[in-house]
């Protein structure tokens, strides 16, 4: 490793050298960060409303709003993160600091998140929304760079996708742990040794889910510290950028569409947060177009500044490097087709694994399926990982995809037609599912390393950090449509939650409602994600 440090400190530019092939150690080492992610990930995506609405006793749509809002900001995040971290200079490179500056912040930030004060329901609700906005900034500033370091590890394409196979792998085996384990640990830590009227242990969940995010946290903290010890960067932009910050912050004020993106995308975003209300929605629109007025009004004021004669600032104002990144990111045709997709697979696994539990609790009646169907979905998806690699050496990653997508939306879809009875039926669509859904995830973060290779060779600048935000902005955006809707869902179809913890018979129609988001719901959205990959027409070199 230290002779090709050397090498590459003679050639700036990582793609002067032929690709290296990379050690195991090192594909292990960055599949760890992954698995520390997982910690987090898997318990938002699996666990959180449940958490919410079960244990923390927060009403389902004022949950649903809450995660809505609170997960749009932090996929506001996502784009901003990439811009420092493309912009970040230090000893350890570009992404990797991130690595040793973030995990005890994220790890006190998901144990303030998962604690429960006994406040009032407003004050519950604020709580909830300010430490879960804290949890997820936190998450955003190590996973975004964690994500780019894929992009510079290696220029060899196959090289990534291999990467990207261990990193799975791992991921996945976080997954495991949490889903295994979430529920017993909950159980461990929350008992109180007091016996409930049908003579078992009372749980103490508020205590329980505190103590169990606790243990993952510390844990997640150890295994980004290995990450960052066992990983190089190698790929170098080809040209140093000298910094432009006035130039980007006076672009980020006089930008028509930048403001455009930012202001439709919100306006949609808090509509769907109040049901599309027709009053409200008055408000929104009217809100709208004082914002847009304000926008055009601060583009004007600010372009009268920057072109007053004699302002020596006019020739950086029309060099931004921020601005050229964005036009770039719009231009990019197999970026833009990645970005669907990766919406439409998040908004699918969300609406499916934020009913999951509900699903095995009230339509199964067995709780404890809960844990093996997620469980079983997560081995079969560290094995879907390994026909990744030997799949993309034959054949393009689009058609691919494609192709995955087309026969997870039908394992999904046959959910719909299962009875509570027949749980083997369940694990077997889900180990189909969980097959090509795995195949999947590695093929599309390396096709994000593609793009941003094509990225550069194109426009001559490398923008990793940015381009891969801004494919987690799809994502996350994506989860929180995705969460939003099922709790929605759950407020729609008439859901009863526990109180003090007594559990409710649910009705037909929210049995029926709990089946389908987890059939129908996602499987229409793997159809939309595959379709958003007919125009991807990049092919990558081996």
């Amino acid at each position: 490793m230290a002779s090709h440090d050397k090498q590459n400190a003679d050639h700036p530019s990582g793609h002067d050298l032929p690709p290296e092939r990379l050690s195991v150690g090192e594909k292990i080492g960055y599949g760890l960060g992954d698995t520390a992610s997982n910690f987090y990930w898997k318990t938002f995506e699996s666990f959180l409303i449940y958490f919410y609405t079960d244990v923390y006793g927060l009403p389902a749509k004022a949950t649903a709003t809450m995660l809505l809002l609170t997960r749009t900001w932090d996929a506001i995040n996502d784009p901003l993160l990439g811009y420092l971290a493309d912009r970040t200079r230090s000893r350890f490179g570009r992404f990797r600091p991130y690595l040793l500056w973030m995990p005890v912040p994220l790890a006190i930030a998901a144990m303030l998140a998962f604690y429960t004060p006994n406040f009032s329901p407003t004050g519950k609700l604020v709580y909830a929304a300010t430490t879960y906005t804290l949890l997820l900034m936190a998450y955003t500033a190590i996973n975004v760079p964690y994500g780019a370091l894929m992009g510079v590890i290696s220029s060899s394409s196959l090289e990534r996708t291999s990467v990207s196979t261990y990193r799975f792998v791992a991921a996945f085996a976080g997954g495991i742990l949490v889903q295994s384990t979430l529920l017993k640990m909950v159980c461990w830590f929350g008992a109180d040794g007091h016996i409930d009227s049908a003579g078992g242990s009372m749980i103490d969940e508020q205590a329980g889910f505190f103590w169990s995010m606790s243990v993952f946290s510390v844990v997640a903290v150890v295994l980004f510290l290995v990450c960052f010890a066992s990983t190089r960067e190698r790929l170098q932009p080809k040209e140093s950028r000298p910094p432009t910050f006035a130039a980007d912050m006076r672009f980020g004020l006089t930008s028509v569409r930048l403001h455009q993106v930012f202001l439709v995308s919100s306006a949609i975003i808090i509509a769907m947060s109040t049901n599309f209300d027709r009053q409200i929605s008055i408000w929104i629109i009217i809100g709208y177009l004082l914002l847009s007025g304000l926008s055009l009004a601060t583009i004007r004021a600010t372009s009268s500044i920057v072109h007053r004669p004699g302002n020596t600032d006019r020739d950086q104002a029309e060099h931004s490097t921020l601005r050229a990144d964005f036009d770039d990111l719009l231009r990019n045709t197999a970026w833009m087709a990645l970005f669907g997709y990766g919406l439409f697979q998040l908004l699918a696994g969300f609406v499916r694994n934020g009913a999951t539990v509900y699903y095995f609790k009230y339509y199964c009646g067995d709780l404890g399926l809960a844990s093996r169907f997620l469980v079983t979905g997560s081995v079969a998806a560290i094995v879907g990982t390994l026909f990744a690699r030997p799949l993309a050496s034959r054949f393009s990653k689009r058609s691919i995809m494609i192709a995955l997508n087309v026969i997870g939306a039908v394992a999904v879809g046959g959910f719909y037609f299962l009875s509570p009875s027949q749980w083997r039926w369940m694990l077997g669509l889900q180990i189909v599912a969980s097959l090509v859904m795995g195949t999947g995830a590695v093929l599309l973060w390396a096709m994000y390393a593609d793009v941003a290779d094509e990225s550069e060779h194109t426009n001559q600048r490398r923008a990793t950090g940015l381009i891969f935000s801004a494919a987690t902005f799809s994502q996350k955006l994506g989860c929180s449509i995705g969460a939003a809707l099922a709790g929605f869902a759950l407020d729609y179809f008439d859901y009863l939650p526990p109180i003090n913890g007594i559990d409710f018979d649910q009705s037909a129609t929210t049995l029926w409602g709990l089946g389908l988001m987890m059939s129908l719901l996602p499987a229409f959205f793997h159809l939309l994600a595959a379709a958003c990959l007919i125009p991807y027409r990049f092919q990558s070199a081996k």
